[in-house]
């Protein structure tokens, strides 16, 4: 009967096909062994993955000895590694358990795609999907987190999943399998170790069918999740209007959503922000702008109309010189490309009134030219102005953002501003009825 539900449930999920080869993670515990022999006897191609973590002295080697004899009995290639896990966690910073799982999972993924595998399997149960889910609502979390434990999570299946603990040894003992036992599960060292002993069976006497209700109480929770996913997704369009590399979330149309502070933290997981950030930009948007919120890869300013994702930039501290006229166009740190051109001036010229574009008058510019970012202190005398002006008063009065002001950019001519590029030019470089030759300089994205 197990066999059958097993190949039941590998079809309806469509787990991998009948002619392909499966990499079992196989530890040597009931579990694993049981999924093993079912493998077996569908007649399913597998091969065995076997990691010691060397935490148990020389039970560790004694299961990775049984777990080769294992691959030897059936006759299937067999793949072994050895990790000094104490000395990960230790450098990392990290829990034994974390840094186990993170080494075992790197290891298959490499398996998978050196050998040709189609997945590598895991002996995880319905049991398993109980203590997970609440060890994650003990932890704290959403609906993601109450889904327990996939079914198929990348190259990883978990075949098991339709079976309880008690259901695999049942099978284990009617075939007459053996298996390793691990002493570290009867203790209460670990967090999953202290909910199955004492936890799991409080709930169990209080529902003795709890295992068998656990799976459809995660499937609503699934419906329910993708519901929620589809919702954020159709309101993000409403609320996020992108602009080339950044997105401007509009305060209005987030704030007339039910629940706008749930939203805006789903919405910015991505983004590396956290719940508690995501809150206080909550609150942000119902006060004066200007808080600045940033993750290890981007920045949210708010600002008047809302709260500006950018990605951050790589270092803007930069000074290019420009020594002569360029053949073509010059790359500015990445973030931008000049053109430059010199021709004589046209009797009927007039300025064009593109910001991306500025006219000077080629003979009052010194070689060579320098670019670099705005600095605190710059001054210039803007066209049509007699007087002076910092270029941060200009950037404030055209309500510059944050991130755009960081990224503005001024040309020198012999350590004086000829133009703040893509804003305003100096009145001393414009071309004028006096101008014989003029250089045009044009911004590039």
């Amino acid at each position: 009967m197990l066999e059958r539900n097993f190949l039941e449930f590998i079809n309806g999920n469509r787990l991998f096909g009948s002619a392909d080869r499966v990499l079992l993670a196989v530890s040597g515990g009931l579990d694993s062994v049981v999924m093993t022999h079912l493998f077996h006897q569908i007649r399913q191609p597998f091969a065995i993955a076997h990691v010691n973590f060397g935490l148990r002295g020389d039970e560790s080697d004694a299961d990775a000895h049984f777990v080769q004899n294992k691959a030897r009995e059936y006759g299937v290639p067999f793949h072994l590694t050895r990790f000094d896990t104490t000395a990960e966690a230790d450098q990392r910073g990290i829990s034994i358990q974390m840094a186990a799982r993170d080494l075992r999972y790197d290891w298959f993924a490499q398996l998978v795609q050196q050998e040709g595998y189609a997945c590598v399997a895991t002996a995880h149960h319905q049991n398993d999907v109980l203590e997970t889910l609440l060890l994650n609502l003990v932890r704290g979390t959403g609906l993601a987190g109450l889904h327990g434990i996939a079914v198929r999570q990348n190259t990883v299946v978990r075949p098991l999943l339709f079976v309880t603990r008690d259901e695999l040894e049942t099978y284990a003992r009617e075939q007459g399998l053996h298996w390793r036992e691990d002493r570290s599960n009867a203790e209460d060292t670990y967090a999953r170790n202290r909910l199955r002993h004492h936890v799991v069976p409080v709930l169990e006497s209080l529902n003795p069918g709890l295992l068998h209700t656990v799976p459809h109480t995660v499937g609503r929770l699934r419906a329910a999740e993708t519901l929620m996913r589809e919702e954020l997704e159709r309101s993000w369009q409403a609320v996020a209007d992108r602009r080339d590399d950044r997105i401007l979330l509009k305060a209005d149309a987030l704030l007339n959503l039910t629940e706008p502070d749930f939203r805006l933290a789903e919405w910015l997981k991505p983004y590396g922000f956290s719940a508690d950030q995501s809150a206080r930009m909550g609150q942000a948007l119902r006060n004066q702008p200007g808080q600045i919120f940033q993750s290890a890869t981007y920045r949210i300013t708010h600002e008047r109309d809302g709260l500006l994702i950018t990605p951050l930039s790589a270092s803007l501290a930069y000074s290019l010189t420009v020594e002569a006229l360029p053949d073509g166009p010059v790359d500015v740190a990445g973030q931008f490309s000049l053109a430059f051109a010199v021709f004589d001036r046209p009797a009927d010229f007039r300025p064009p009134a593109d910001a991306a574009t500025a006219c000077f008058d080629a003979d009052r510019l010194r070689w060579p030219l320098t670019v670099r970012p705005w600095q605190q202190g710059d001054r210039f005398r803007p066209l049509g102005l007699n007087g002076h002006k910092l270029v941060s008063d200009l950037l404030t009065d055209q309500k510059v953002s944050r991130p755009d002001r960081e990224r503005t950019a001024v040309l020198l001519s012999d350590n004086q501003i000829a133009w703040v590029i893509g804003r305003r030019l100096d009145h001393r470089f414009r071309v004028t009825t006096e101008t014989k030759r003029i250089m045009l300089v044009t911004i590039r994205s």
